[in-house]
């Protein structure tokens, strides 16, 4: 079973230049409606490392290697204020130009992890609520509160941020808002369905 987890991009280094983000996290259904447990999650990042795949890194799934390596990897610990307790998080160094370029404006803005795995049958029970709420990273010297919102099945339906400096930014997926005022936000709500702090 080929599949592929999104995920955004959390934080940068730009003198580095080196972004990082979740790769996995606990009790998250992905794309593919599959989910992983804390422990499979850290088997799978190590065996990452072991079989040393740090240099497979392309763009959009071109199969093309870009150039860029993943430097950091870990498993964050309770209390991480960045990333979900027991997720699997890495740091890639992208050395290109012109990709940190594309990182920087948001055109590209999160990893999505290939691989293969084994399907087994579970039931993951998963209160999705009617809607989430909560603050945007800073851009442009502000930050805005957003609400996005649900359908009964706890399919994500999109939403928008309040109104800031004569704006407010649409929603229509799970990781950036739409560009309003010449730059976007980024959010994350999915540390509020797990129920972190």
């Amino acid at each position: 079973m080929s599949n592929r987890v999104e995920v955004e991009i959390k934080k940068t280094d730009a003198e580095l230049q080196i972004v990082f983000g979740e790769v996995l996290a606990p009790g998250l259904v992905d794309a593919q409606g599959d989910c992983m447990s804390a422990a499979e999650i850290a088997r799978t990042a190590y065996r990452f490392l072991q079989k040393g795949r740090q240099a497979a890194v392309d763009t959009d799934h071109d199969r093309a290697l870009n150039g860029s390596h993943v430097v950091e990897s870990f498993i964050a610990r309770d209390g991480d204020p960045t990333f979900i307790p027991g997720a699997w998080v890495i740091g890639v160094r992208v050395p290109d130009p012109g990709l940190w370029a594309r990182i920087k404006k948001g055109e590209l803005n999160g990893f999505s992890f290939e691989g293969m795995g084994l399907r087994a049958a579970t039931t993951v029970q998963l209160d999705i609520p009617d809607s989430v709420s909560g603050r945007s990273q800073e851009a442009a010297g502000h930050c805005h509160r957003f609400v996005v919102a649900f359908d009964e099945a706890g399919r994500f339906l999109g939403g928008e941020t309040d109104e800031v400096a004569g704006h407010r930014h649409g929603i229509r997926k799970g990781t950036v808002t739409e560009d309003a005022a010449g730059h976007f936000h980024r959010y994350s709500f999915a540390e509020h369905l797990l129920g972190v702090p």
